[in-house]
């Protein structure tokens, strides 16, 4: 990893929250399922809201489509059929749930422990602008985070893991992100090092992380090895 590294930057869902805890809410509005079973899908969730996404981002399908349809096939995967209207239901109660999110301690703890060593902290995440700028401020962030050092992909015309979007915060940093497609590939192309928060168990391919953390205690047990008493990434 880079020596003298003063620059850290995090993706925001499911590495800045817990994107779970507003899916498990919404989805019980119009499914009785087990936590497993809420688990199991919510991986398939993901899944398919980054195959929509990109062809939303390429206009290919409408931005209600791509609501609708990450749902729909997600729940489909697991034998379940849901109409659109169903699917609206869900999109509009985890929309309210995303709006309601916190910091956990540890993340706080985390954000704390590096400000308080001079590290520039940055934050780059794929979505609408105003829809994720309510999940940035519902989670504080501008304590931590200056508004310039704040990048949507919706804001800027490009999206992870386009490397250039890492390149509108800096040449070269540390990334933190759960998503191995989007954070792990994007950020090893544009020349940063990584840490994968891979909470779910996921599988590499041929693009490794630097180091994996399973859940944000090893995050934090990571960064407290890297950052020296002046702030540089001694890894």
């Amino acid at each position: 990893m880079s020596e003298g590294l003063k620059h850290i930057c995090f993706d925001l869902d499911d590495t800045l929250y817990e994107q779970i805890a507003p899916f498990r809410q919404a989805l019980l509005t119009i499914q009785s399922v087990s936590n497993e079973q809420i688990r199991r899908i919510y991986k398939s969730f993901r899944i398919r809201s980054n195959e929509l996404f990109f062809r939303h981002q390429n206009k290919e399908i409408s931005f209600e489509a791509m609501q609708i349809g990450r749902i729909q096939l997600a729940l489909k995967d697991h034998d379940i059929l849901i109409m659109d209207e169903e699917a609206l239901k869900f999109q509009a109660a985890y929309q309210r749930g995303q709006y309601e999110i916190s910091l956990s301690d540890t993340l706080v703890e985390i954000l704390d422990y590096l400000k308080s060593r001079d590290v520039r902290i940055s934050l780059i995440t794929n979505g609408p602008y105003e829809h994720q700028l309510k999940k940035i401020r519902s989670l504080g962030l501008g304590k931590w985070i200056e508004e310039k050092d704040m990048i949507i992909s919706s804001a800027v015309g490009i999206s992870k893991p386009d490397e250039r979007i890492f390149h509108m915060v800096c040449e070269s940093g540390l990334y933190v992100g759960d998503s191995y497609e989007n954070d792990v590939i994007g950020a090893k192309k544009a020349g940063w090092d990584v840490i994968w928060l891979n909470k779910y168990g996921q599988q590499e391919a041929d693009q490794k992380a630097d180091f994996t953390a399973r859940d944000e205690r090893e995050l934090q047990s990571l960064l407290h090895n890297f950052f020296d008493f002046d702030g540089s990434c001694m890894c």
